[in-house]
C-alpha cells in the first residue's frame, strides 16, 4: 500500500458475521448498528484441501485439524537471552511439553535452530526435540510436532552497521543445514519448516529481499524430495499477512514476480496478523477500536464486547486481503494462522492512558472467537504463545506488553483464557522450574479480574462551531482534537506545546526517504461541516538545529476530506510560498488548494505532508517544521 493511499480516519466501523458451513463461502464484515461506514463484507473463498499433507501418528492430517492445537512456543524463563546456564535444559522443555500436552496442545512452532546453545552445546532446540522424543519413549501415547522455524536475517543484522537487505547473513546457511539434519533425525516430530520469521516485511529491521526466502524454499523442496523419511514434510515462510497480499514486500509492491514465486514455491502460507498491534501502530484501526458515541453509555462489557468483534473482524479481514493476492497466484495454497495473539499487560502503549487494550479479559475474548474461526475454516491457529517470557521488549520494564503474550506467567499464574486447565494441571502433579503447582490468576476471581479491565478509550464529542471563525489552534488544539503522524509505519512525530500554542512536526529521515512523511490534527472517528468557510490562516516556520542549514525541501499543506483525499498548497515548489526560519502568516484562499473539496465532510483540518514525487521522501532532516494560529473564516 502505497503512503498516498492511506487514510488517516475512518469511520467504519465492522462487525463479524461468521457463516461457515462445508464448502460455502465465510463471509465477514459490515456495520454494528449505528456505525456507518460502508457496510463492506469480506469475503473468504473456501480453504482448499490438499491432496498430500504433513499427518499425525494416526495418519489424519495435522494441519487445519481441531484436534490438534497449535501454539508459538518459547522456553526462556530468564530476563536475558544468551548462549550457557541460561539456555532452556531437556528437563525444562520436558516439564513444558507436559503442560502443553495436559492443555490439548499437540503442535508447537519454533523461530530458529541454534543461535544459542547451552554448556553441553546443544542448541534450546535440540535441547526441545531431545524432550519430546525422550517423552515418547517413556509413553506411546504422547503425541507433540513442530513446525520448525529457520531464522532468516540481512548481512549485518544487529551488528550496529549498515545492513544490507539483499545480501543474507552467512549464518542463514547454517540454519538451514541444521534444520536438515534435525528434519532427518526426528522425522516423527518436524512436520513443517518455516523459513524466516517476518522476514520480509519492510519495518523489520532485519528483512531480507523476497529471492532470498525464494532461494531457500526451492533448495528445501528439492532436498526433501531425496529421503522418504521427509516426504510428508511440508516446507512454508512466516509472514506479516501484508506480505502475501503482495502489498508490503519491503515495501515495494511494484515487483511482485519474488513473491508470487515463492507462494508458488511453498506447500502453504503461515500469515500473521496483529489486530493487537494495529489498535496503536494503524491510525485508522487505532480511531476504530475507540468506543463511539452511540456505544458510550453502554455498560463496559458491551464496549469491549464491539470493541474486540471489530478486532476479530479486522484480523479475518486482512486474512481475506491476503487470500485475494494468494489465490490470484496459486488457489490451490491453504492458509494458516502462523501467528496472532493478545498481550495481557501494558505499562505503555496499550495500557492505561494508550489503546487500553492489553488484559487477560479481552485476551480470552479474542483468543476464543479465532479458535472458533480457524477451526470452521480448517486453519491451524499458532496462538502467540504458550508461556510469557522475561526477555523479551524492553529490559528496563518489566511490564512492556511483549513479556506478556502467553498463556501462563512466570509464576505458574494460570491466565483467564486457561483457568479450566488449573486443575488439570495440579491433578498431574505438574511444576515448572520453582513453580510446584500451578493457580489461576485473580485466584479465578472474574470480578477481581474485571475490576483491572479498561474499555478502549471514548471517542471525542466536541465539533467545530458551525459559524464564526473556526480556530484549530490557538494556545491548544480544538476540543477533542489530537495531533498525529500518519502511519505504516509512523513516519513523523507531531504535537502541540499547550504553553506556547506550537504544533510541532518532525520528520523520521531513514523512515521518509521510503514512505513519505505526514502529520496532521483531526477528531478521531467524526468529520466536520465547514461549507461556510472560504479561507485559512496560519502562521509557520523552520526551526533550526543547532548549526545546521535549514533543509530546503517541497511538501505540501493542506486539510483533509472524507472520500476526496487531501487538498493542498505547495511550499518550496514554484507556487509562491516558502519555508524560512522567521515567523510568517499565510493566508489562503480555498480556491487555491488543489482539487474540488467536500466541505461538507472535513476529517482533518490541517494536515502537511512531504511533495512525495519531487522531493523523493526527503524529510526536514535539519530542521522541524512549526505551525501556530491555525483558523478557518467565512
Amino acid at each position: 500500500m502505497r503512503r498516498s493511499n492511506f487514510k488517516i480516519f475512518a469511520t467504519t466501523v465492522l462487525s463479524c458475521l461468521l457463516i461457515a458451513c462445508g464448502d460455502e463461502q465465510l463471509s465477514v464484515g459490515g456495520n454494528a448498528p449505528d456505525a456507518g461506514g460502508d457496510n463492506d463484507i469480506a469475503e473468504l473463498a473456501p480453504q482448499p484441501v490438499p491432496t498430500s499433507f504433513p499427518t499425525a501418528r494416526n495418519g489424519e492430517p495435522l494441519l487445519g485439524n481441531p484436534e490438534y492445537l497449535a501454539v508459538s512456543y518459547g522456553a526462556w524463563r530468564t530476563t536475558t537471552r544468551e548462549s550457557g546456564a541460561e539456555v532452556p535444559s531437556v528437563a525444562e522443555h520436558k516439564e513444558d511439553m507436559k503442560i502443553l500436552s495436559a492443555m490439548g496442545i499437540k503442535v508447537l512452532r519454533t523461530y530458529n535452530t541454534q543461535g544459542f546453545t547451552g554448556l553441553d552445546g546443544k542448541s534450546n532446540t535440540e535441547n526441545l526435540l531431545q524432550a519430546i522424543d525422550e517423552l515418547q519413549q517413556e509413553d506411546s501415547s504422547f503425541e507433540m510436532y513442530v513446525m520448525l522455524g529457520v531464522w532468516i536475517d540481512a548481512l549485518n543484522s544487529w551488528t550496529g552497521n549498515e545492513v544490507i537487505h539483499d545480501q543474507e547473513n552467512p549464518v542463514n546457511a547454517d540454519e538451514i543445514a541444521k534444520a536438515k539434519e534435525l528434519a532427518l533425525a526426528y522425522p516423527d516430530i518436524i512436520k513443517v519448516i518455516a523459513v524466516g520469521n517476518e522476514a520480509m516485511v519492510a519495518w523489520a529491521e532485519y528483512h531480507v529481499v523476497p529471492s532470498i526466502i525464494l532461494d531457500h524454499v526451492n533448495d528445501l523442496q528439492s532436498w526433501k524430495m531425496q529421503s522418504g523419511d521427509t516426504d510428508d514434510l511440508w516446507i512454508t515462510s512466516s509472514d506479516n499477512f501484508a506480505v502475501w497480499a503482495g502489498d508490503d514486500a519491503n515495501g515495494n509492491n511494484n515487483d511482485q514476480t519474488d513473491i508470487k514465486a515463492l507462494i508458488q514455491a511453498i506447500d502453504y502460507v503461515s500469515l500473521h496478523t496483529y489486530a493487537h498491534h494495529d489498535t496503536h501502530y494503524d491510525p485508522i484501526f487505532k480511531e476504530e477500536w475507540k468506543v463511539p458515541l452511540s456505544e458510550q453509555s453502554l455498560s463496559k462489557e458491551e464496549q469491549i464486547a464491539s470493541a474486540m468483534t471489530k478486532a476479530h473482524s479486522r484480523s479475518i479481514s486482512q486474512l481475506a486481503q491476503a487470500q485475494t493476492f494468494i489465490n490470484s497466484v496459486d488457489p490451490t495454497k491453504p492458509i494458516h494462522i502462523g501467528e496472532t495473539g493478545w498481550s495481557t499487560v501494558s505499562s505503555e502503549m496499550f495500557g492505561e492512558g494508550g489503546t487500553q487494550a492489553a488484559d487477560e479479559y479481552k485476551q480470552k475474548l479474542f483468543y476464543d472467537a479465532m479458535r472458533e474461526f480457524s477451526n470452521d475454516f480448517g486453519a491451524s491457529l499458532f496462538f502467540f504463545q504458550a508461556f510469557d517470557e522475561p526477555w523479551k521488549g524492553d529490559p528496563n520494564n518489566p511490564t512492556h506488553s511483549e513479556k506478556h503474550f502467553g498463556l501462563i506467567d512466570i509464576d505458574g499464574n494460570v491466565k483467564y483464557v486457561a483457568w479450566d486447565k488449573v486443575d488439570t494441571l495440579n491433578n498431574l502433579g505438574l511444576t515448572r522450574g520453582d513453580v510446584s503447582s500451578f493457580q489461576a490468576s485473580f485466584s479465578g476471581d472474574e470480578i477481581t479480574l474485571m475490576d483491572t479491565v479498561l474499555p478502549p478509550p471514548f471517542q471525542a464529542a466536541v465539533a467545530p462551531p458551525e459559524e464564526g471563525e473556526f480556530q484549530v489552534l490557538g494556545a491548544a488544539l480544538y476540543s477533542g482534537a489530537a495531533a498525529y503522524g500518519w502511519d505504516n509505519p509512523i513516519t513523523a512525530w507531531a504535537g502541540v506545546d499547550e504553553t506556547t500554542g506550537v504544533l510541532t512536526v518532525a520528520a523520521d529521515p531513514a523512515l521518509a526517504a521510503v514512505w513519505g512523511w505526514g502529520a496532521g490534527v483531526g477528531i478521531a472517528g467524526q468529520t466536520s461541516n465547514l461549507s461556510g468557510y472560504q479561507s485559512m490562516s496560519f502562521q509557520i516556520r523552520g526551526v533550526e538545529s543547532g548549526e545546521s542549514v535549514l533543509a530546503q525541501f517541497g511538501f505540501y499543506l493542506g486539510f483533509q476530506t472524507e472520500g476526496g483525499g487531501n487538498h493542498w498548497i505547495r511550499f518550496n515548489a514554484g507556487q509562491g510560498y516558502s519555508l524560512t526560519t522567521d515567523w510568517q502568516t499565510i493566508n489562503v484562499n480555498l480556491s487555491e488548494f488543489s482539487g474540488t473539496p467536500d466541505l461538507n465532510q472535513v476529517i482533518s483540518p490541517f494536515t502537511i505532508s512531504d511533495l512525495y514525487e519531487t522531493s523523493g521522501g526527503s524529510a526536514p532532516t535539519k530542521s522541524n517544521i512549526e505551525v501556530r494560529n491555525i483558523s478557518w473564516y467565512e
